[in-house]
């Protein structure tokens, strides 16, 4: 295919892309998702480590996915806010079986909230059925964590080596980048590949999630650039002085991902086109 023909075909695609994203009201649904976040935090937070405490090759590795996410999160932020979902996490583990149940409704809720906004951006009417949502959720709160689990061992060895101090070649340091591209770009997989209730190619998927997952990548580099600018929350907010900094970080994170469900829907339908 000639340059030019590849540029045309990008640029239409990007176009198409935005139209979904503005047509969609995608920033509204981002919005929605921020709150439901917010609510469902504590519980999936809950489900993920209950999973790890059943699951004995991976219960080691919870110190390691408490670092990742404490690395990953809102810089200026991710120490107050890690600390307060823990403790809420840990008083959990004393409900009842009937609290239990309603942590996990929230959490279904959550992935409910995200599926029926991508069924929207994909313009897709068919409903699945409870059952069939129910396994695909279920995969995610289950399937999700083991498998993220599985791939943080390399990771947490690499935190290990920089917590002891030990000096780290800059190949072993591209790989720590390279190995949180991963991590991200399989959990934007997970999600663009499964919540389509459609027949969704994995090709089109991973591309969207590896764009998506440098975007995210890119947010938090933007984030712990401009983190002393929030030093200024403090005299504002004093001890709520993260909650802000971690909401407008939770805002745009929600926009990349529905951004990439966008794109993955439109590579989709222009495929079809062709």
């Amino acid at each position: 295919m000639h340059a030019l023909d590849i540029r045309s075909h990008l640029i239409n695609i990007m176009k198409e892309s935005v139209k979904r994203f503005n047509n969609s009201a995608t920033s509204q649904k981002a919005a929605q998702l921020t709150l439901a976040s917010l609510l469902a935090a504590v519980p999936i937070i809950t489900i993920i480590f209950g999973i790890l405490s059943l699951t004995p090759a991976l219960s080691s590795l919870e110190s390691t996915l408490i670092g990742f996410i404490e690395s990953n999160l809102a810089p200026g932020s991710s120490n107050e806010v890690i600390t307060y979902l823990l403790s809420f996490s840990d008083q959990a583990k004393n409900l009842s079986l009937a609290g239990f149940a309603t942590l996990l409704l929230t959490a279904l809720l959550l992935l409910n909230s995200f599926e029926n906004s991508v069924q929207s951006i994909w313009g897709i009417h068919d409903k699945r059925s409870i059952k069939d949502k129910l396994l695909t959720y279920w995969a995610i709160l289950t399937l999700g964590p083991i498998l993220l689990a599985a791939s943080l061992s390399l990771y947490g060895t690499l935190i290990s080596y920089q917590l002891a101090g030990i000096e780290l070649s800059q190949f072993i340091d591209k790989l720590f980048d390279i190995g949180k591209f991963l991590i991200y770009t399989f959990m934007l997989l997970l999600l663009n590949y499964l919540a389509p209730n459609t027949n969704s190619s994995i090709k089109l998927s991973l591309i969207c999630s590896a764009i998506g997952a440098f975007s995210l990548i890119l947010l938090n580099t933007l984030f712990a650039n401009f983190a002393q600018f929030f030093a200024n929350y403090q005299v504002i907010y004093g001890a709520f002085a993260a909650l802000p900094i971690f909401l407008v970080w939770l805002q745009a994170s929600w926009v990349i991902v529905l951004a990439t469900i966008c794109l993955n829907a439109t590579l989709h339908e222009y495929r079809q086109s062709q």
